[in-house]
């Protein structure tokens, strides 16, 4: 079974997603209907995904859909903050608005709590002294490339978080190519940033509709491959609660 763990999860219910045999399902139905995240409109946040390891599969694409999403949420802060020249606390309130509307999540959710965060050891935002460095998992990826599915805003986030892990060897190319960035190169342009934010609310949307369906057509087509026989909208339906997406 695949479960979306975290904070959140763990205190009000999260999204479960079981696999193996349908009669093992049913055994701890009753149970899972109770601890999963339980949406109005959705009823509980569990349903049995199908055969075989289809639940795990699926928690995986869900992940992957989700590292989509941080890359999403990284380039709309860039282009905000270097070209709209957007402070902290603008973009607080951007991020803020933005999760009452289409683009509502936890990911967005906790980038704007982040962006009103201060340093508690010493002036300034915390979000401003985070090191630009991480890495991160690469099965959804090679699942695409195993399926022959195109999934190229995942796999375009993969390539950023490996990128963002040579940290010292982009060090040494900035200081051979200065171009400087957003920073350096808008520095004498004028921006509408009432116009720049829906500029950008738009195309995240869009991108995060691309994401949704690279990751829906990867477990269609394992789906196909294995007999799952999968229900589409079922993982559609439970990654309304308890998730990070």
């Amino acid at each position: 079974m695949g479960i979306q763990l975290g904070e959140e999860g763990a205190q009000n219910g999260t999204s479960l997603m079981p696999g193996e045999s349908f009669e093992s399902y049913k055994y701890i139905e009753d149970i899972l209907l109770k601890v999963a995240a339980q949406v109005p409109d959705s009823g509980p946040c569990v349903t049995y995904i199908g055969k075989g390891g289809s639940g795990n599969f699926v928690k995986m694409i869900h992940n992957g859909i989700g590292y989509g999403d941080v890359q999403l949420i990284a380039e709309a802060y860039d282009v905000l903050k270097f070209v709209g020249k957007l402070l902290n606390e603008e973009l607080y309130s951007v991020f803020s608005e933005w999760n009452k509307g289409e683009l509502f999540s936890f990911l967005i959710e906790i980038t704007a709590d982040i962006f009103g965060i201060k340093d508690d050891k010493g002036d300034g935002y915390l979000v401003d002294k985070v090191l630009d460095k991480t890495g991160t998992g690469k099965w959804t990826v090679q699942q695409a490339t195993d399926l022959f599915v195109a999934a190229p805003t995942i796999t375009v986030s993969l390539d950023s978080r490996f990128l963002s892990g040579l940290k010292e060897e982009r060090v040494e190319a900035a200081k051979v190519f200065k171009s400087g960035g957003f920073d350096n190169i808008l520095t004498d342009q004028v921006v509408d940033k009432i116009k720049l934010i829906d500029d950008v609310r738009q195309a995240f949307y869009a991108s995060k509709i691309y994401g949704y369906a690279q990751g829906m057509n990867l477990v269609r087509a394992k789906s196909i491959g294995n007999g799952w026989d999968l229900k589409l909208g079922e993982p559609a339906r439970i990654w309304k609660g308890g998730c990070t997406i």
